[in-house]
């Protein structure tokens, strides 16, 4: 009778485990705003641009920190196990967050049951910059925003590369998420900010009195909010005495659910190189919170870009990043993306861009990491005009249209997709008769 039971049970884990499999094969397999369901044929017809067969990650092949990122990832989409921690860094392209956005909803929407964190805000409008159209912060009070990647700019700042400020009196921030096409809810936020050393109190405040949330410091001045249901907007009201010439430096907040799945922390500012998160000191410090599992380095377009730039300066500021990196995860997957075809100020071609490749693949070997190589599968020197007169870029030459932006990050998802089924179709199977 026993042994009748464990039988069963093992055909049942085993169907449930095919069932699961089933599901997320067909997830994977479908999952495009592109649409999958066109042809490649039609799909290569509609973007003759694209080299779409380069559009595949390269660098190490038998990368042992991918297999054990792809290893974790199959098991939390399977049996909804543990989350996923991915930074994205780079500049303006990634500060817009629409194609790091795709990216976020693509993988936290494989399967709706297993739905990661939203990661890392920051209020960008009351910084005085753009802000991405995911979410949306809304201020009072006077505040000033500080970049690292701006040189007259003096300040400091943290993981996510800016800072806002301010000495009001009362003053507040509201977070909301509403515009999201994937419903944002958190159970509990890291707040980085220097209150601690300032004469500023916090109150939180989620809209609803039957939510309780609870603080906890941190120390270094960050604090852990806790909140007893899920929430989808998030008021901080900072207040001091009118007497006080204290200052608040606010430097980020990441929110979490708790649940599995994939946490994507875009954390991008216009204008950034390696050397603006060379002067943010609490960089690693904040990073270290973040604990990524996954980065994906999307910087060096303005260092190549740059009239004295120099390669081995390049990959020495690339390096020290890196390094940062590991430390906070020495078993982190490193995605290092070439930068997209451009030109200085529209005229002049950015020749450096081939070196700055080179560079990269160098790094991947010495990182075990793998390269999404986004300057060949735009077609290489000169193609972006050919993307710019396809409406994918926009007149500068550097920045992508919307339409560009979500090409790209389909092109990167598909990528992704590819790479993880290739490394799915090379292991043992775990069931057998």
């Amino acid at each position: 009778m026993n042994m009748n039971r464990t039988t069963k049970n093992e055909r049942m884990n085993k169907l449930k485990f095919l069932m699961n499999r089933c599901a997320l094969l067909v997830f994977l397999g479908t999952m495009s705003s592109l649409s999958l369901a066109q042809s490649d044929s039609a799909m290569h017809a509609l973007y003759p641009y694209v080299s779409f067969e380069k559009n595949h990650f390269t660098g190490v092949e038998n990368s042992s920190s991918f297999d054990r990122y792809y290893m974790n990832f199959d098991r939390m989409m399977r049996y909804g196990i543990g989350q996923q921690s991915i930074i994205h860094f780079g500049g303006s392209h990634i500060q817009a967050d629409i194609w790091s956005n795709l990216l976020r909803e693509r993988l936290q929407n494989i399967d709706t049951n297993i739905q990661g964190g939203r990661g890392i805000v920051f209020p960008f409008k009351a910084a005085g910059t753009n802000r991405p159209y995911s979410y949306s912060v809304k201020e009072t009070g006077s505040w000033e925003g500080h970049r690292s990647s701006y040189s007259k700019h003096n300040n400091t700042w943290g993981v996510s590369g800016i800072t806002a400020t301010t000495k009001g009196a009362d003053v507040s921030l509201r977070f909301t998420f509403h515009e999201s096409i994937t419903p944002v809810k958190t159970r509990n936020a890291i707040l980085f900010t220097n209150i601690e050393e300032t004469d500023y109190k916090l109150d939180v405040d989620v809209g609803d009195s039957t939510i309780f949330v609870h603080t906890f410091s941190l120390g270094n001045g960050y604090q852990r909010l806790e909140f007893s249901q899920e929430v989808d907007s998030i008021t901080l009201r900072f207040t001091k005495p009118a007497s006080s010439n204290s200052e608040l430096k606010f430097y980020g907040m990441v929110l979490n659910n708790g649940n599995p799945g994939v946490v994507y922390n875009s954390i991008g500012v216009n204008g950034s190189r390696f050397v603006s998160f060379q002067r943010c000191e609490l960089f690693q410090e904040q990073l270290n919170y973040l604990k990524p599992d996954l980065v994906i380095m999307s910087i060096g377009t303005n260092d190549s870009s740059e009239p004295g730039y120099d390669s081995s300066e390049y990959k020495a500021n690339f390096k020290a990043f890196l390094d940062q990196v590991r430390i906070a995860n020495p078993n982190c997957a490193i995605m290092l993306t070439v930068p997209n075809d451009n030109y200085v100020r529209k005229k002049y071609h950015n020749d450096n861009l081939e070196s700055v490749r080179s560079v990269i693949y160098e790094l991947a070997i010495e990182y075990d990491a793998k390269v999404w190589d986004l300057y060949g599968i735009m077609g290489g020197a000169g193609s972006a005009k050919t993307w710019m007169n396809a409406g994918m870029m926009k007149t500068d030459l550097v920045h992508f249209t919307k339409e560009g932006y979500l090409l790209k990050g389909d092109l990167f998802y598909r990528a992704f997709l590819d790479d993880y089924l290739k490394w799915y179709s090379e292991q043992e199977p775990i069931w057998t008769e």
